[in-house]
């Protein structure tokens, strides 16, 4: 993961290929760490790099998402590709949990 301060109170979040979504807690308790180090208030996901949101991916975000806001931190994902998003939409049975946006200035606004 390469984490980015944007200013603001935003964090930018860009997974590597090395992240294993299977792992949340490998991940989730530096991650809120790092976030409240900063004060962050916003956690913008960058999913441009992510092909396929698969159900473990997707559980992976919901997860973080529910840890971010536990900590007073917005999460939004962005970039997402959109047969990445239809494939996601016709799994999903509510709406996530988190917001979406276009893109990182858009997430931003």
């Amino acid at each position: 993961m390469h984490l980015t301060p944007l200013g603001d109170g935003a964090v930018l979040l860009e997974p590597g290929e090395g992240l294993d979504p299977g792992d949340p807690d490998a991940y989730i308790e530096p991650l809120v760490g790092y976030l409240q180090e900063r004060e962050a208030d916003r956690l913008i996901y960058d999913l441009g790099d992510v092909v396929v949101v698969d159900d473990l991916y997707y559980d992976w975000l919901v997860r973080l998402s529910r840890a971010c806001r536990v900590s007073g931190v917005r999460m939004v994902a962005v970039n997402l590709h959109a047969p990445a998003a239809f494939a996601l939409s016709q799994r999903l049975a509510a709406d996530p949990p988190f917001d979406c946006a276009l893109d990182v200035d858009r997430a931003r606004g």
